[in-house]
């Protein structure tokens, strides 16, 4: 084996949370990153269970086996054979990804000590919308 065919080999945190998640087994990491901050920070523990429980919906949050590796994003858009996510700290869809690379829903994060849902999409908005109330009145 060559040094540039180990480079696309699948690492092997990937390759577990595929097969625990596969196996219905749901699963807790440290997630790493910014692209679902405020929702999911940065260091805190994500914990994901197996899709079975429901169909997936515009607004949950999923782990999704991307081009770029494991990624944790909100469904945006669900179409023909294929999701659609962002994460909710981007301006930028991803790249549809086949519904067989969902690999499960985050159901909540560990923070501060306390467990915590992951905020709908109308919290989030609510949130942001507050956000920029507050920086407009000190404008």
């Amino acid at each position: 084996m060559t040094a540039s065919e180990t480079e696309f080999e699948t690492p092997p945190f990937e390759t577990m949370l595929v097969d625990l998640l596969g196996r219905g087994i749901a699963v807790r990491f440290a997630a790493s990153g910014d692209s679902m901050h405020p929702s999911i920070r940065n260091g805190e523990h994500v914990h994901v269970s197996p899709l079975a429980s429901r169909p997936l919906r515009a607004g949950d949050v999923v782990l999704a086996q991307a081009a770029r590796g494991i990624t944790a994003h909100r469904i945006v858009r669900i179409a023909r054979g294929a999701v659609i996510t962002r994460g909710d700290n981007s301006r930028h869809r991803d790249a549809p990804v086949p519904h067989q690379s969902i690999l499960g829903r985050i159901t909540h994060v560990e923070r501060d000590g306390a467990t915590v849902a992951v905020p709908t999409v109308r919290h989030v908005r609510r949130a942001l919308h507050s956000l920029s109330q507050l920086i407009r009145s000190l404008l």
